[in-house]
């Protein structure tokens, strides 16, 4: 396992762009208050190991293949709890913080008290 982490709180306006296929992950305690209506919040956890193409991530029992990192995603992780998962995929990474995944054709969805990890 390279990272597990529990969510704890989802803002008001996370939902809406869980249709739109994006996920804003913080660390409770690491989030700006300014970001706190579009993001899903975690309880914390630590980074074992980089996270790269290839790997699974899970939200609760749902599981999703990586398909590109941006190259700050793993740093801002590791230092904040800080990522954006985009289900859209991009087999190149969009922007410094994004970690693109699979996206299917069911609703997306996560609630408070999933785990969300990652492995190899």
């Amino acid at each position: 396992m390279k990272y597990e982490v529990t969510v704890v709180d989802i803002g008001e306006l996370a939902k809406k762009f869980f249709n739109e296929g994006t996920v804003v992950l913080f660390s409770k305690k690491e989030m700006p208050l300014e970001m706190k209506e579009i993001s899903v919040m975690h309880n914390g956890g630590k980074l074992y190991e980089d996270i790269k193409a290839g790997d699974k991530l899970y939200i609760g029992e749902k599981v999703y293949t990586v398909t590109a990192v941006g190259e700050k995603a793993n740093s801002n992780l590791r230092l904040m709890g800080h990522v954006c998962l985009k289900f859209d995929n991009e087999k190149s990474a969009k922007m410094p913080g994004y970690i693109h995944l699979e996206r299917d054709s069911e609703p997306f969805c996560i609630e408070i008290g999933q785990k969300i990890r990652v492995e190899s």
